[in-house]
């Protein structure tokens, strides 16, 4: 797939991620994509399933960017329980300008080919509990 975005994202990452998609009103759920600064493309990092917000920050890098596709369950006040879709850009503390920039850059390539319009921006190091806050502030 073609884009302005300093790395592209293919065919077979896009169609993963409407798959994401399509199985993500199911249970908690992670698409990790990283940007692969030889190829100057999108691929896939890890699929976690059923996992909670500890385990999902226990697979983040801690110097490196990702892009989180985040599906978690949700239960409102009168019963009804939905799995909301998030973009999480993830740029941590000290992983470097060029990184930052690239990651940026490409965020708004991910959410269109993902079809998640959402993205929450993680800018500093994660903890269960910020991000637990985060994704419960838009529902």
């Amino acid at each position: 797939m073609t884009s302005m975005s300093p790395c592209t994202i293919e065919k077979d990452v896009v169609d993963a991620m409407k798959k994401f998609r399509r199985l993500s009103n199911k249970s908690t759920m992670a698409m990790i994509l990283r940007c692969d600064m030889k190829t100057n493309q999108v691929v896939i990092d890890k699929e976690l399933k059923d996992i909670n917000v500890e385990q999902l920050i226990e697979e983040l890098p801690s110097r490196e960017p990702r892009f989180i596709l985040h599906s978690h369950e949700l239960k409102h006040a009168d019963g009804r329980v939905q799995y909301p879709l998030n973009l999480i850009l993830y740029i941590p503390d000290g992983c470097g300008t060029n990184n930052r920039f690239t990651y940026a850059s490409t965020a708004n390539a991910v959410s269109a080919s993902s079809g998640i319009t959402r993205i929450i921006e993680l800018r500093e190091d994660i903890s269960a509990e910020w991000l637990s806050k985060e994704l419960a502030k838009a529902y």
